[in-house]
């Protein structure tokens, strides 16, 4: 990725976007139901950890903007008019690209309402407890299966730690066994 800050060439996850004061007018715009012209964009770069995922000098990127909520149209172009504007040349390094709707996301999952991958509004219990309230957010309740997404704490955003702490918890627990 031709990235004009070399931290972002090494970045397993770029949030993309202007300065504090764009990004707040970018959320003002979506939460007022409009689409921005330029939205504030997330780009995984998983190939950097993997290079498995890679073939030759095609190296594999998902994307996804903010965008209103119940919102049914297609984001490419903005997306991908916003990476160029922080990475110039990406446009003309693309392969391929396909698109997937906040509806289409809803539909493929029950957890997704509104096309929302960080499974919903987060209220104070669910930050703390996660999807269900125990002290163990981690434990399904199954033995030896854990939980680990954006519906457990530290909730959504934390890219990760979701994982991370289900990781440890899974640890502990084979370290008891």
């Amino acid at each position: 990725m031709p990235w004009t800050a070399p931290e972002a060439r090494r970045a397993g996850t770029v949030h993309v976007a202007g300065n504090a004061a764009e990004v707040a007018s970018i959320e003002r715009e979506v939460h007022a139901g409009r689409m921005p012209q330029r939205p504030f964009v997330l780009v995984g770069q998983q190939y950097l950890a993997d290079p498995s995922r890679s073939a030759g000098d095609i190296h594999p990127l998902w994307a996804y903007a903010h965008v209103p909520r119940g919102w049914t149209g297609d984001a490419t172009e903005a997306i991908t008019a916003q990476i160029e504007r922080f990475a110039p040349g990406f446009r003309d390094r693309i392969v391929a690209t396909t698109s997937t709707s906040p509806a289409r996301f809803a539909a493929d999952n029950p957890n997704f309402v509104d096309g929302n991958i960080l499974t919903g509004a987060k209220d104070l219990r669910q930050l703390v407890f996660g999807p269900r309230t125990t002290l163990q957010p981690y434990d399904t309740g199954l033995p030896r299966h854990f939980l680990c997404s954006a519906a457990t704490p530290p909730g959504p955003g934390a890219h990760g730690m979701g994982g991370a702490h289900a990781a440890h918890r899974a640890l502990r627990h084979l370290r008891r066994s």
